[in-house]
């Protein structure tokens, strides 16, 4: 017999997690006093429980399997409710474990005590409160399951404090086989003959692709049967965005020729995204509910595919064994319009990324080190990438390849950016870690910088500061001009503050700054931050603010 703590942790091993990451409680001291035994399991210690919600579903992000995050009871799990909304719209496996009020105080009202089921039932896949310890092992087993199969996301297990000290009989339980939807034959056949017949066709790739393997694959297919790529949103790094191949990353506010050239596509095969707003433009590639061309749509999980779009041919397979299933099959000559498809949609991306530094009077323009650091960063260099306007400019100018890696939140979540970055620099310790984040995302979780300075991850961190939140102020510029509110932002000095934590702090703050500073900053052995006072005119990378006045 043993505490039910101690078998949690034995599931813990069984099912191969290396790395949990948690804000400690009370709710659950006796789960971190059994992972004192637990030499093959790093715990890491985060500054806030939102930031390691955030490391957790980046660690899944880089390895496919479960994130792992222990919060304790209320405000701990408020904090990290983020991240399982996060976990639910970037379809990422997440498993939170949240500590809990006794089982005699349920329903009283007891300190702290936050219905679980209630509060996170429309995120999360399953919610379940064990309100016995001789059922903790399976329902262990049961959450990781829930949160691989189908669309992955979060399963929240919520743990009473004393039910933790229940004697059990051992050991936990292992992982179940996860079983994986192979796409039919004849189906995939019928991929095959549709594209043989197209002119014009477009494959638009999503992030259940993945890890290298769905890389390898996805170039085979557009190689072999000649298909221009498109990447849905914040999964640039699937396919070389130099390959004659590429078209076009799907993302927020793209110029109207995007939309209007991809949708003379005579035939979308959608390939591992669900199709929604963002990566579709607002449901109009293809068009909602009637698409002007036939679509086929491969996804693991059947009620995701045609609940908005009419679809030709539905899949209900997993994005890799599909794609490499087709690139076994013995691709024909493609059609003679083929070419001349292949370089418009190949236009949209590569005219793009041709870019000449621009000067500006109110600061440094963001693209310029972006840039730059898309000439000398590694090939296989990790990158995250927070949200906000300045990212803008990494998806236009950074020139993404197969071999690297782009952490971004689909949801949009803004703070994603340094916990990304630990959390790649903790799982990829070899490998380069960049972080681009804005100065309204460093304001959300900076404090994490602190993780990196304890482990001494050589994380690089690039602040773009131009005192505003930008997102909103370009809508504001956009729907209400002249009437600015709220958006401004009072910065410190991020170079000083990364000093203070016990990290490099480096200035860009003139054009002629960015090669010397950004080679400075890669070189440095340990964590290093860069602020660059960036122009607020070029507030994005499609507009300026003087453009969208005169609009």
């Amino acid at each position: 017999m043993a505490r039910a703590a101690d078998i949690l942790v034995d599931c813990l091993t069984r099912h191969g997690v290396e790395r949990v990451f948690c804000v400690p409680g009370e709710s659950y001291l006796s789960v971190i006093d059994a992972m004192y035994d637990a030499k093959s399991i790093d715990v890491v210690t985060v500054r806030q429980e939102g930031g390691g919600a955030f490391m957790a579903i980046a660690d899944a992000k880089l390895t496919g399997k479960p994130g792992v995050m222990f919060v304790s009871r209320g405000p701990g799990a408020m904090n990290a409710a983020i991240g399982v909304h996060v976990a639910q719209q970037d379809a990422v496996p997440l498993v939170l474990f949240v500590g809990q009020v006794a089982r005699e105080d349920l329903g009283r009202n007891a300190f702290q005590e936050v219905d679980y089921p209630r509060t996170f039932g429309a995120m999360a896949k399953w919610v379940v409160e064990v309100a016995d310890g001789s059922k903790l092992s399976e329902t262990v087993r049961r959450a990781f399951h829930l949160a691989q199969s189908g669309t992955p996301g979060p399963v929240v297990v919520s743990l009473p404090e004393d039910m933790l000290d229940d004697e059990v009989a051992g050991p936990g339980f292992g992982a179940g086989p996860l079983a994986i939807p192979y796409p039919d034959a004849a189906q995939v056949q019928e991929i095959a003959e549709r594209i043989k017949r197209a002119e014009r066709p477009i494959l638009i790739a999503g992030g259940q692709i993945g890890l290298d393997a769905g890389r390898a694959a996805l170039r085979a297919v557009a190689e072999a049967w000649r298909i221009p790529v498109a990447l849905s949103f914040r999964h640039q790094d699937l396919f070389d965005n130099r390959h004659p191949l590429f078209s076009c990353h799907l993302s927020f506010n793209m110029p109207p020729v995007f939309r209007d050239t991809l949708n003379e596509a005579d035939l979308v095969i959608a390939v591992g995204t669900r199709l929604g707003d963002v990566v579709t433009q607002g449901y109009r590639i293809p068009e909602a509910p009637h698409p002007r061309q036939d679509l086929i749509h491969v996804y693991p999980d059947a009620s995701e595919i045609g609940r908005t779009f009419a679809t030709k041919l539905a899949l209900a397979a997993d994005a890799t064994a599909t794609l490499e299933a087709l690139a076994r099959l013995n691709a024909p000559e493609p059609p003679a319009g083929r070419a001349d498809w292949i370089a418009r949609a190949h236009a949209l991306a590569a005219d793009r990324m041709v870019w000449d530094w621009k000067s500006a009077a109110d600061g440094v323009v963001f693209g310029n080190v972006i840039q730059h650091l898309g000439e000398v960063i590694a090939n296989d260099a990790v990158l995250a990438v927070d949200a906000g306007n300045f990212s803008t400019w990494a998806h236009r100018l950074f020139p993404f390849q197969a071999s690297q890696r782009l952490l971004g939140a689909v949801a949009g979540s803004m703070g994603v950016g340094i916990p990304f970055a630990v959390a790649g620099a903790l799982r990829e310790p070899k490998r380069q870690v960049v972080c681009l984040v804005g100065d309204g995302g460093f304001h959300m979780t900076g404090n994490e910088l602190s993780v990196a300075v304890e482990r001494r991850l050589p994380i690089k961190v690039f602040v773009s500061d131009n005192r505003s939140l930008g997102t909103i102020r370009l809508y504001q510029e956009r729907d209400y001009p002249g009437r600015t509110l709220a958006t401004n932002l009072y910065n410190p000095d991020f170079a000083a503050l990364a000093e203070a934590h016990g990290a490099r702090g480096f200035r860009i703050e003139r054009d002629e700054d960015i090669k010397r500073v950004v080679g400075e900053a890669l070189a440095v052995d340990g964590p290093a931050l860069v602020q660059v006072k960036t122009s607020l005119e070029h507030i994005a990378a499609y507009t300026t603010m003087t453009q969208l006045r005169k609009n």
